[in-house]
């Protein structure tokens, strides 16, 4: 067995006398049996992670409403409702997908900038439990459609606090540069003329900070700002939404606080600012490291200036480090003596930007069919994956102790062009 490899996947998952297991089953049985890439997540990771966040807020018993758009997979969905979640939902199909999975509408939050107005009136006609709203006009076709069923309607007002976070660009969703929320005085207005609705109940404010926060601090100044302007215009919020973006750590180095310390400074803040509702929206948190992908070897490539380990998956399965230039953790299957290498882990994708991870450091030099293990990857993986290249998606399995299945069959061609002429 090599050295010891550092892996923060959480305790379901890690080798045993050197190779690799997601709880009580070992990878390269599941490889072989439903070939590569493929995403493989723990059961009792996802479990575990839903209890750690309850656990750490349950001094304010907030509605925890999981991101559906970090993973949507229709078993992964069933497992959040077992466990006695809610749902955070950006679009029609999301909210379909959730009430296939079994959720009440009234246990939907619907958040978006861009909601159809065919998407806002089966939101109305299910009456879900709540829009985020963040088009002044988006007021008035809730109000339309609730006249046209006669129901009321919960709505928050997301606010674009204009904050910067320290976290990629690309995932900062506070900032005034972006799309996303009101400006104050927006807010202002409708909250001024807010009577005038009859179908529409405005009950508080939202807001979305951003993706992969480390530390407590901007939710404490974001709530600090949300409760001035509250007393600022003499409204009393029945329902504040703090959003989701709770970091998890991708790399052994990554300094991400703890959810406890999350929770333990935003229920103390809650303890001065009363309110009826506090709606909280994880998804990384929850998924993100409950989930693998594996991918196969294909070359060994050396070259004078670096050495390339071109796998059998691509940036169309797992597109974040193309993207956002993530860092996952990337390890053999086999943890085994021999000479360090280092190496560009590569897909065959005819892109330059097709890579997991540059210069990685491995304990031995892989050869053509040795698996490799791509960590957290529960998250924003699989649900943002595409068929670039004409590439068929993975397929997904999920392992509870010893017992494991397909949760989502690998793509074939044929389903590349069902419908073409």
């Amino acid at each position: 067995m090599g050295k010891d490899i550092k892996i923060v996947f959480g305790e379901n998952f890690g080798y045993r006398k050197g190779i690799f297991f997601v709880e009580d089953i070992p990878v390269r049985k599941l490889v072989l049996k439903y070939a590569t890439p493929s995403y493989i997540y723990s059961y009792s990771q996802i479990v575990f992670q839903i209890n750690e966040i309850k656990k750490s807020f349950a001094p304010i018993s907030p509605k925890i409403c999981y991101s559906v758009k970090a993973n949507s997979n229709l078993s992964i969905l069933k497992i959040i409702k077992e466990n006695g979640l809610n749902v955070d939902i950006v679009s029609e199909g999301e909210m379909r997908r959730s009430l296939l999975a079994g959720f009440s509408p009234q246990s939907i939050v619907f958040a978006g900038v861009g909601k159809s107005e065919k998407e806002i009136e089966l939101g109305v006609r299910k009456k879900i439990l709540c829009f985020n709203v963040e088009n002044k006009e988006e007021l008035d076709i809730i109000e339309k459609f609730g006249n046209k069923y006669k129901k009321k309607i919960n709505c928050n007002l997301r606010i674009n606090l204009d904050l910067d976070i320290d976290t990629h660009e690309y995932i900062k969703t506070s900032k005034k540069e972006t799309k996303f929320g009101l400006d104050f005085s927006i807010v202002k207005k409708i909250m001024k003329s807010r009577k005038k609705y009859k179908w529409v109940e405005i009950k508080g404010f939202h807001f979305h900070l951003g993706s992969q926060i480390k530390e407590p601090s901007p939710y404490l100044k974001a709530l600090k700002i949300i409760k001035e302007f509250s007393n600022e215009i003499g409204f009393i919020p029945e329902m504040i939404d703090i959003g989701g973006g709770f970091g998890i750590p991708y790399l052994p180095e990554d300094k991400v606080s703890s959810i406890y310390e999350f929770g333990k400074e935003i229920c103390n803040f809650f303890k001065e600012f009363k309110v009826k509702e506090v709606i909280l929206e994880p998804g990384r948190f929850i998924i993100g490291n409950s989930g693998i992908l594996v991918t196969k070897v294909l070359y060994f490539k050396e070259t004078k200036n670096k050495n390339f380990i071109i796998v059998d998956s691509g940036m169309n399965d797992l597109i974040r480090p193309a993207f956002y230039g993530s860092k996952h953790l990337i390890i053999p299957e086999i943890n085994k003596k021999g000479e360090k290498i280092k190496a560009d882990v590569v897909g065959p994708i005819c892109e330059t930007g097709d890579y997991f991870g540059k210069d990685i450091e491995f304990p031995y030099k892989l050869k053509s069919g040795e698996f490799i293990i791509i960590g957290n990857a529960g998250a924003y993986s699989f649900s943002m994956s595409s068929n670039y290249n004409s590439r068929p998606r993975p397929c997904e399995i999920l392992v509870k102790k010893k017992k494991f299945s397909l949760i989502r069959k690998r793509e074939d061609f044929k389903d590349l062009w069902i419908g073409e002429i």
